[in-house]
């Protein structure tokens, strides 16, 4: 497969249609083309120790911070908007009396 450079595409925008067209089909091409040893290429070339990394570091903190917002929005919504939240009538409606004509 011919690596992409800006000489293989001479005379061609990056924004035309052709030139994603062109890209599309030599990704779609490599994609079916894959053989066992390039396969195992490809999934150590995306293997990456950068994710794990990022996670230790900066996962909890995130996933506490994503809690607390969300905490906080709900409670203002709950509290502040003065939506009706039609909570059950049960014990609340009574009947009115029967009066006859």
């Amino acid at each position: 497969m011919v690596p992409y450079t800006e000489e293989n595409f001479k005379g061609i925008s990056t924004s035309s249609w052709l030139f994603r067209d062109i890209t599309m089909y030599r990704f779609a091409k490599a994609a079916l083309n894959l053989s066992g040893q390039s396969a195992r290429q490809v999934a150590v070339r995306q293997k990456s120790d950068l994710s794990s990394e990022f996670h230790s570091k900066y996962g909890p903190p995130l996933l506490i911070a994503g809690v607390t917002f969300c905490t906080a929005v709900w409670a203002y919504v709950v509290t502040s908007t003065g939506i009706a939240w039609n909570l059950s009538p049960v014990g609340k409606v009574q009947p009115k009396p029967w009066q006859e004509e």
